[in-house]
């Protein structure tokens, strides 16, 4: 498995990624209003993030094939962390993240994670910073953690 830059070309294998990943672990989490709010939000938000230079961004490569998306904005909150189904526990997920926060410029990385991820954030550091939340049916546990930079 390998990390590299994310790509105009990869957008289209990296939405369907999202798409399936979303699916799955995220969207039955969801009202009705929130999924419809997700589904329109997160797709476009891919794109934006190789049309910035605030992002950061990420995929990784298992056998050729995408298997994993990150992306960092303003080097200090964690946008998006998606690994594809089948290789989710392989420590493809640490791997994004611990790439996504060595750019990390300030001692403070925050996400709002999803309520799926929230162990997977806990388990890397991450602690609540504050109780669970909800924009338009979206619902997320905010989170950080504190780098320590030598």
């Amino acid at each position: 498995m390998h990390i590299r830059a994310f790509q105009k070309s990869d957008l289209n294998t990296v939405s369907q990624l999202v798409s399936e990943v979303s699916k799955c672990d995220i969207l039955p989490h969801f009202c009705e209003q929130g999924q419809t709010e997700f589904i329109n939000r997160v797709i476009p938000d891919l794109e934006a993030t190789l049309n910035q230079s605030i992002f950061n961004t990420f995929i990784a490569i298992h056998e050729d094939r995408v298997v994993g998306f990150a992306a960092i904005r303003e080097r200090n909150y964690i946008t998006h962390l998606f690994v594809d189904k089948g290789q989710q526990g392989s420590g493809i997920g640490k791997v994004l993240l611990d790439k996504l926060l060595s750019y990390a410029k300030g001692k403070q990385v925050s996400l709002r994670s999803s309520l799926n991820a929230r162990s997977f954030y806990e388990k890397q550091g991450f602690t609540e910073t504050e109780p669970e939340g909800q924009f338009n049916g979206i619902r997320f546990v905010p989170m950080s953690i504190t780098i320590n930079q030598a």
